[in-house]
């Protein structure tokens, strides 16, 4: 008979502590300083004793604490002992007992105790949240609060869809009583339709129960099953394509292989539509497409990172195909903006003459769609490829040597420059610091390059630039930012 979670711990702390050459009264004295002495070594005699099946993690982590058990110890003994279903209800009972109904404690988790932290980033499925800061853990949970209230109402809009097809149903069973047979066909084939939609929808809502808990490979099965729900081939296609935005949201914001599922639920989308009978389904799919290769392929390095980017901005390519400047011209503009990042960061990742074409590339690529991202018309999309632009000419400069390189570092401040007229300190904080610290160093490279007066007045004006970005990059509120500034300057 397996071993509850209780004999399990139990006998990890009394193994533990014997190796710590450590007395029970000693342990107790240890690990619950607010405790009456004598209660507490009882406490201990039990805990080791296997007395509690299911112990309460307040009542054995303070003596797993100072035996510096891991945190992943524990997880494997309630995954091998037998009763772990019911340790998950007692832990889960002491949590809302402490600090109140799980659902009202994740919308507010800067009130939480570390271990409630830690609780709750467990629940959704993080690997070793013991080893993340506070701020991370709280960070985490607020991100996952978020997609927990989408999932809400997801599972609510569920009941709509129910109680349509019984309208559905009775309207149906009225006309048949009437032998309108032509109008029952009619209700059923929409009752159909109905129930085909509820049967994807639940998938799709069973899909963001997996990813709440890290369940990534669940997660793509349930969504490439909700997809397959409908018997079209194009209506399969866009569901693939709008579907993968949860697998790639996830990727973005956690790692993981959220990314990579993103990819292979979106490719057999882009191999069943026709560019030419279906120009805008196929234009989204491989501009999606690029997106998740190119986001992936950021994540990786070597050679398997620069195989993705290729790919990225071949899918890229194609899209760009059917979005054309006359017939889609935001659609196409938006494609070069994402085809001009992933060409800039194989660029900075190739060297030599390489590496050198392919950020000129991009920079085309950003002037491309700045021709319809006006500044006027679309001004945030104007001033991100205007800074993107910028970051691709001050690392093309800062590769070519002489009065060409010092030409791209000029173009690139202009550019940033440019940019900054829309990203405002007060209307766009973040942005606006980002672009600071990008033209501080231009002009940084500017200044060590240029001889006479004029170089320790471009460094000058660097440091001005690092300073400003510090104004919103605060070490307290974005620490590693903070960092590279201070260091930059």
């Amino acid at each position: 008979m397996r071993k509850t979670f209780g004999e399990l711990i139990g006998a990890e702390i009394r193994e533990a502590r014997e190796t710590a050459a450590m007395t029970q009264r000693d342990l107790a004295t240890e690990s619950y300083p607010d405790r009456d002495i004598d209660s507490a070594e009882r406490r201990v005699r039990e805990i080791e004793a296997g007395t509690y099946p299911n112990p309460r993690p307040k009542t054995y982590q303070p003596l797993c604490d100072t035996l510096n058990i891991p945190r992943e110890d524990i997880r494997a003994m309630k995954s091998a002992a037998s009763d772990k279903s019911e340790q998950a209800d007692a832990e889960r009972q002491e949590f809302e007992e402490d600090a109140g109904p799980i659902a009202q404690a994740l919308n507010d988790p800067e009130g939480l105790t570390r271990a409630q932290l830690v609780f709750l980033a467990e629940l959704f499925g993080a690997g070793a949240p013991e080893k993340e800061t506070d701020a991370m853990l709280r960070e985490f949970l607020t991100n996952k609060a978020e997609e927990y209230r989408t999932y809400r109402k997801q599972i609510d809009s569920l009941d709509d869809r129910v109680a349509a097809i019984a309208n559905l149903k009775g309207a149906a069973q009225n006309a048949a009583a009437k032998l309108n047979f032509d109008e029952v066909e009619a209700l059923l084939a929409r009752v159909d339709e109905v129930e085909t939609e509820i049967a994807a929808e639940t998938k799709v809502t069973r899909a963001q129960n997996a990813l709440l808990r890290g369940q990534v490979d669940q997660a793509y099965r349930l969504l490439a099953s909700a997809a397959s729900a409908f018997s079209d081939p194009i209506e399969k296609a866009r569901r693939r394509n709008s579907l993968q935005r949860y697998l790639h949201d996830h990727g973005l914001r956690y790692g993981g292989r959220g990314l990579a599922r993103a990819v292979d639920l979106i490719r057999p989308a882009t191999d069943t539509l026709d560019p030419q009978a279906n120009p805008v389904e196929f234009g989204n799919a491989e501009n999606n497409l690029g997106i998740a290769l190119a986001n992936q392929g950021t994540r990786t390095q070597g050679a398997p990172g620069a195989a993705l980017l290729t790919e990225a901005v071949d899918s890229f390519r194609a899209a760009l195909r059917v979005f054309t400047e006359t017939d889609h011209p935001l659609r196409r503009a938006t494609t070069m903006q994402n085809m001009g990042g992933a060409l800039q960061t194989q660029g900075t990742r190739t060297q030599g003459a390489p590496g050198t074409a392919l950020l000129a590339e991009a920079v085309d690529s950003f002037r491309a769609a700045l021709r319809v991202f006006t500044e006027t018309d679309h001004p945030l999309d104007w001033a991100m490829a205007m800074q993107n632009m910028g970051t691709a000419l001050q690392t093309q400069g800062s590769r070519t040597g002489g009065a060409p390189g010092s030409a791209l570092q000029a173009e690139a401040v202009d550019s940033y420059r440019a940019a900054l007229r829309v990203f405002t300190e007060t209307d766009h904080p973040l942005d606006w610091a980002m672009t600071m610290q990008n033209m501080g160093g231009a002009l940084q490279t500017q200044g060590t390059r240029t001889q006479g007066a004029l170089g320790p007045a471009l460094l000058a004006e660097a440091v001005d630039s690092f300073r400003a970005a510090l104004r919103v990059f605060t070490e307290t509120d974005h620490p590693l930012d903070w960092a590279m500034a201070m260091q930059n300057m």
